[in-house]
């Protein structure tokens, strides 16, 4: 008798497997809204807090923490997450060979970053990045234990509960640096908040996970080798991606010092706010979403070219708009001592436009089975990464960011291209159903700049000056999106059934 399979989900749901599919991914998108407004209200306040409290060294040895446990989370994972997900004929005996395999990577991580922290601090001459560093040993250690819980999680499209753990983990994270601040140890608020991040997250998904967090089964040799098929590209493309996505980051402070690092991470961290907010809310749900439409290619082409149409509506418009009041914005967020950041988030915005873009385009390669096509774009936009800030890098952030621009310029079209020729789309057709976004973003850069010379013609300076540069563009954006707004708000809010023709109707 074989094992059931974790792809089943009732009658009526393989008989409308479109049906449920599409009305999964509102309710998803719709639970990740309101947990990213919970979340951000958080992080915008608790930032607010910090940043002014602190110094740009300390946001620089976070930014290079962050790093650290991207790449050990990510060793935790070896691309198994995503072979659950992508696996149509699941059964119980992977998910018990995943967990036993990630719990493995896990222990490992944790003893080499130990071992190899006080390495790193002289390596990054970074005081402090060795106790940082060995502090994340143990969440590394919990998050490995909860891969497969969240795995199966993303799998079944139950968004709600990780997105309660995504809220229980930013409550941890800012009342853990906060503590610290406020008893006379600012250095380590970060780390310590950073800490607790991750481990209220992993408790949070292993419980909610249930027996599918903690499979009672032992590994199978078999079982291994048929996951490692897929997860081993996989992870060879989450590796290389990691890699060229921090390594900006690291030679930065390495070659120009944490303080510098502190100014280009908060001006790339502000840009990447809105894109980085719609791939929480909606970009990681399109991988379980397309691997379900893998074998129903102009199904899936419609949804990625829907996808795209409503990205650009919202993240080209905000993006420009941010670097143009880039000055304003960054004073009356995080104060005056933070204004070096302005010019370089105004000269990456260039570049970073378009990352908005590249959102879905990863889950296009894995839901297609060419998770190698990763690889090559970012073993791509390394290389690139490398050659050009070390050719601008005696420049300062002003060249490393004018360089960064046109890098991520490049990728993003290359990357795109792929997506496209994967399923059967040209770039025209994108071009096509991102040009309404792309109107809408050319009009609110014009009243932002129109509110800009009200505010310098007033003399108005502070949060006034940002109020009145932001109101144009806020009431052009509202005026020509509130329909489109309305109806994806009704489409994830509301409690009746979702017809695949309202997902994928052509992009208007």
């Amino acid at each position: 008798m074989s094992e059931p399979s974790l792809l089943d989900h009732g009658a009526s749901e393989v008989a409308e497997p479109n049906d449920w599919l599409w009305q999964s991914f509102a309710r998803s998108v719709r639970d990740n809204v309101v947990a990213e407004v919970v979340v951000q209200t958080l992080r915008i306040v608790g930032m607010i807090i910090l940043a002014r409290a602190l110094s740009p060294d300390d946001f620089g040895l976070f930014k290079v923490l962050l790093v650290v446990s991207a790449f050990a989370m990510l060793t935790n994972e070896s691309g198994i997450p995503d072979a659950l997900i992508q696996r149509k004929d699941l059964r119980a005996v992977h998910q018990s060979t995943a967990w036993w395999i990630c719990i493995g990577l896990a222990l490992m991580a944790a003893a080499a970053l130990y071992v190899s922290a006080p390495t790193l601090e002289g390596w990054m001459k970074m005081p402090g990045l060795s106790f940082g560093a060995r502090l994340l040993c143990i969440p590394i250690v919990l998050e490995g234990a909860a891969v497969t819980a969240n795995a199966h999680l993303r799998r079944q499209m139950r968004f709600s509960a990780l997105a309660v753990a995504d809220v229980i983990a930013e409550i941890a994270f800012l009342g853990g640096a906060l503590i610290f601040l406020w008893e006379g140890w600012p250095r380590w608020a970060l780390a310590v908040g950073l800490f607790g991040r991750f481990v209220a997250h992993a408790i949070s998904v292993l419980i909610v996970g249930g027996r599918a967090g903690l499979p009672l089964g032992l590994p199978r040799i078999a079982a291994a080798r048929e996951l490692s098929r897929f997860s081993t590209n996989a992870f060879g493309a989450r590796l290389i991606y990691a890699l060229s996505y921090n390594a900006d980051f690291l030679m930065v402070g390495r070659l120009l010092g944490s303080s510098a690092l502190g100014f280009y991470s908060m001006a790339w961290d502000l840009l990447r706010f809105v894109p980085d907010r719609v791939y929480k809310v909606a970009g990681r749900v399109t991988l379980p979403a397309f691997c379900h439409l893998q074998d129903q290619p102009e199904q899936l082409a419609q949804a990625f070219l829907n996808f795209c149409n409503y990205v650009a509506r919202i993240v080209l418009p905000i993006v420009i708009c941010a670097a143009i009041a880039a000055p304003q914005l960054i004073e009356t967020i995080y104060g005056a001592k933070w204004l070096p950041s302005a010019v370089p988030m105004q000269l990456l915005s260039v570049g970073l436009v378009l990352v908005g873009m590249r959102i879905a385009i990863g889950s296009v390669y894995f839901a297609k089975n060419r998770p190698e096509f990763d690889i090559y774009l970012h073993t791509l936009r390394l290389v690139l990464i490398v050659v050009v800030i070390l050719a601008v890098a005696s420049t300062g952030i002003w060249g490393v960011s004018i360089g960064m621009s046109a890098v991520e310029a490049v990728i993003s079209i290359i990357g795109l291209g792929l997506a496209c020729k994967l399923i059967g789309l040209g770039l025209s057709d994108l071009l096509s159903a991102s040009m309404p976004g792309i109107q809408l973003a050319a009009i609110c850069a014009v009243a932002t700049v129109a509110g800009k010379l009200v505010a310098i013609t007033a003399g108005v300076e502070g949060p006034l000056s940002l109020l009145i540069i932001a109101a144009p563009p806020a009431v052009v954006y509202c005026w020509r999106e509130s329909s489109v707004a309305l109806q994806m708000f009704a489409d994830a809010f509301g409690g009746g059934r979702i017809a695949p023709s309202q997902v994928l109707e052509e992009p208007r």
